[in-house]
């Protein structure tokens, strides 16, 4: 997979994960989402280029939202696991 295909699937990410975020979410864990999608892209092996994208964008969101406490009903914003996927 060339560098410019790999930049269009991690813009895709983006944009999937940033529209969640608007919808469900808030404007810190758009921002994470970003942050890591940036930083999966850069990898030498980037993960995101095999399996669908749809899949990565839910998997980013439920990885952030485990170590933020998204699944903690006395934090804000809260948001069950099958509630993303």
């Amino acid at each position: 997979m060339t560098k410019q295909e790999i930049r269009e699937l991690e813009e895709k990410l983006i944009e999937l994960t940033q529209i969640f975020c608007d919808q469900k979410l808030d404007s810190d864990y758009k921002r994470l989402c970003e942050k890591l999608i940036r930083k999966l892209g850069r990898k030498r092996d980037v993960p995101f280029q095999r399996g669908k994208i749809e899949i990565w964008a839910a998997a980013v969101i439920h990885a952030l939202g485990s170590i933020n406490f998204l699944f903690d009903k006395s934090f804000k914003p809260y948001m069950t696991a099958d509630q993303i996927s």
